[in-house]
């Protein structure tokens, strides 16, 4: 049962809405790929840190925050599992060393490079809830704010081209989520982290050679029109979802095939389809 909006689910219903509906009305779990757990264990290795500085005033031991991250891939891939897809299987194993890898370098230089540089702390990663009369309540939780703004800190298989982060609804929804809550009109940012072997090739990052990691900040559109689009966009999800209306992906869409989508084999919009790529 769906009882309020977050931002995957929004997503996920414009996307397909049939996939909302097998894993939240129907209550079948596919676990998301593995990209989604390195960010996750990243996001908990930040989140120990910041929550340790609001206590004790100073950063917390890297060896912690690294323990921390290390601990939440493996215990998220054991206990809650990671969807692979059939190509990817045979190399399951050392995609899984190699993510791990990853979050932990990320999370390395986050402690590094991005956090000291925080002065004051307002919100950690905690969950919000408004009630903005669009058909049904909405949720998030915001990574950080500090120093006055929203840090929306993602974890990259590669660099985000050029407008991308306008492409996003992430900050608006957590924007007025704040504001909801008693935060008042906070601007947001993007703080996008890649893995690179051979590091960038200009200076529009903070990179780290010796942890072959770059950052790219990239300001939020957080305004009055994307706004409104937002909200028009949760009133039409939330009465799709009111009248039990769940839309399939278009067939042509490229996350619509056995390589993206764990739901694939058990969708009835897609029974006879030949997938050559």
């Amino acid at each position: 049962m769906i009882r309020e909006l977050s931002q995957s689910i929004i997503n996920m219903t414009t996307r397909c809405g049939y996939q909302t509906y097998l894993r939240y009305v129907k209550g079948i779990v596919i676990p998301p790929g593995v990209a989604a757990r390195k960010g996750s264990s990243v996001h908990a290795g930040i989140e120990h840190n910041y929550r340790h500085r609001i206590e004790a005033e100073e950063q917390a031991p890297l060896d912690e925050v690294l323990d921390v991250t290390n601990e939440t891939f493996k215990r998220l891939i054991k206990e809650e599992g990671v969807w692979f897809s059939d190509d990817d299987l045979p190399e399951k194993n050392n995609i899984l060393t190699e993510k791990l890898n990853e979050s932990i370098s990320m999370a390395h230089f986050y402690h590094e490079d991005i956090a000291p540089n925080d002065q004051e702390i307002a919100l950690v990663e905690e969950r919000l809830y408004a009630d903005i009369d669009a058909g049904m309540p909405i949720c998030g939780k915001p990574d950080v704010v500090a120093d006055g703004k929203l840090r929306d800190v993602k974890t990259s298989g590669k660099r985000w081209p050029k407008g991308r982060e306008e492409e996003e609804i992430q900050p608006v929804m957590y924007g007025i989520l704040l504001r909801e809550n008693g935060f008042g009109n906070v601007p947001a940012e993007y703080y996008i982290m890649t893995n690179m072997k051979n590091g960038p090739k200009d200076d529009n990052c903070i990179w780290n050679g010796e942890l072959k990691v770059c950052c790219d900040i990239r300001e939020a559109d957080t305004s009055k029109s994307s706004e409104e689009a937002l909200i028009a966009r949760i009133r039409t999800v939330a009465d799709m979802i009111h009248k039990g209306a769940f839309p399939p992906a278009y067939p042509g869409a490229w996350w619509c095939s056995p390589q993206w989508c764990g739901y694939f084999g058990m969708c009835k919009y897609v029974k006879g389809r030949v997938i050559t790529s």
